[in-house]
């Protein structure tokens, strides 16, 4: 059996309502009107029965007047009797069964196929010598007539308000769910892969089924930025890895067709050097891949911070005279953290290593180390060739190089440096910065806490 759909459950529920509503209004209008028509009814006979009774008049004679009386009034019968009984004139129903006479009193009367309300009074008129009764009969077959007619227009009128309830209803939970297809149709199009930049896009609405599309359309966002930044990745993973594995083998079949040991050195020196860029380009990926899936590990301790500085700065200043490059340090003394001092020395090696790389021949770089008191602040400034504005945003993304020109050069890193320089301060709680100009130079900024952060 085929199960509703939500919107069809949604109608069900709806309609099923009203005719709950209804059905309790047609009970409370059944009961409503026999109340209410009966004492209508009682109201009319009484008073029709007072009004004729102040009619009557006494002629001289001493005798009723009623040559000029009307003996039927919006449905009720009137008739005069005699003190004992006995009818003077007036209307009576044929088929009334005999009923005694009660002053003031409502009575119902029947004969199984027809009832009335009989109502009787009782009264001397004035300047009269006798009493008499006036006595008014009314059918409820009038009454129950009204209430049927009543009835019958319900009868028809509520079916009618269930069916355009229903089909008011159904009108607008589809339309309520239609932008629920639209978010199935655009996630089954991300699913099967044929279009990430598909969105949902609801427009005009502001209710909860919007936001539920907007985040929706948020996450599908993140999905292609994910799956575009895989690709890349991928992309230039492979490049990274191509260059390195083709020089390998040229070095290899060189030295295998050159007899001499001095040409087979040379080609083991090229395969060794291209064999340790590779190891350490696997190794950075491990650890990037390790951070993403919050799997790496610090390995905390005390330390002077300062002390490794000094360290870390007098073996830069060997790479930097390669280039003529003078590296001024500042370290503020006694700078003591807990953090993991193999990659704090990491970080200032990829920063001044960056610095020399991209810095200007017979240049300057400035390496300074204060602290705050709950940070230590580490600065690497050069007066190199600096980075364009819409870079900046782009230089922490891996394998990313500004300088496209030396990528290829023997100098040339693995693109992904300040890519692991952001994770390993941000591992520690830290942040990372960068101001630069074009063409002036750079100056890259870095916080740890001395104190780890309690989690």
């Amino acid at each position: 059996m085929k199960k509703l759909s939500v919107k069809m459950k949604i109608t069900l529920w709806y309609t099923g309502l009203i005719v709950i509503i209804l059905g309790a209004i047609f009970a409370a209008v059944l009961l409503a009107t026999d109340k209410v028509l009966l004492l209508g009814v009682q109201n009319k006979l009484e008073e029709e029965v007072y009004d004729f009774a102040e009619e009557l008049k006494i002629d001289n004679a001493g005798r009723l007047r009623l040559e000029k009386l009307d003996f039927l009034k919006d449905g009720v019968r009137l008739a005069v009797y005699y003190e004992n009984g006995q009818m003077i004139t007036g209307l009576v129903a044929s088929d009334l069964p005999a009923t005694p006479f009660a002053d003031e009193l409502l009575q119902k009367a029947g004969n199984g196929q027809q009832n009335w309300f009989v109502y009787d009074f009782y009264f001397k008129p004035r300047h009269a010598e006798n009493f008499y009764w006036v006595r008014g009969t009314v059918p409820l077959s009038s009454a129950y007539a009204e209430r049927d007619k009543i009835l019958w227009q319900c009868a028809l009128f509520f079916p009618l308000l269930i069916l355009l309830a229903a089909l008011g209803g159904y009108w607008i939970t589809k339309k309520a769910f239609r932008p629920v297809t639209r978010i199935t149709e655009a996630a089954a199009q991300i699913s099967s892969g044929s279009d990430l930049s598909k969105r949902i896009e609801l427009e005009g609405a502001d209710d909860e089924i919007d936001t539920l599309a907007k985040t929706f359309d948020g996450m599908f966002a993140r999905l292609e930025a994910a799956f575009e930044a895989e690709r890349q990745f991928t992309d230039d993973a492979s490049h990274e890895l191509r260059t390195p594995t083709s020089v390998i083998i040229a070095q290899a079949e060189c030295g295998l067709q050159q007899p001499d040991s001095e040409s087979k050195q040379q080609a083991l020196q090229g395969v060794l050097q291209q064999a340790r860029k590779m190891s350490k380009l696997v190794n950075q990926l491990l650890q990037l891949a390790r951070a993403d899936r919050h799997q790496a590990s610090l390995d905390l301790e005390v330390f002077d911070l300062s002390e490794l500085t000094e360290i870390v700065a007098e073996e830069a200043k060997g790479l930097a005279a390669a280039k003529a490059i003078t590296l001024t340090a500042e370290i503020e003394p006694a700078v003591m953290v807990q953090a993991d001092q193999t990659l704090l020395m990491r970080i200032w090696l990829n920063l001044l290593t960056n610095a020399v790389k991209y810095g200007r021949q017979q240049g300057q770089i400035w390496l300074t180390l204060t602290s705050d008191g709950q940070n230590a602040i580490g600065t690497v400034s050069d007066d190199g060739i600096g980075i364009s504005a819409d870079e900046l945003s782009k230089i922490w993304k891996r394998f990313y190089r500004v300088n496209t020109a030396r990528s290829g050069g023997a100098d040339s890193g693995t693109g992904l440096g300040l890519a692991m320089v952001k994770w390993m301060v941000e591992s520690h709680g830290g942040t990372v910065s960068v101001v630069s100009e074009l063409g002036v130079g750079s100056s890259f900024s870095f916080t740890i806490p001395l104190r780890p952060l309690e989690k």
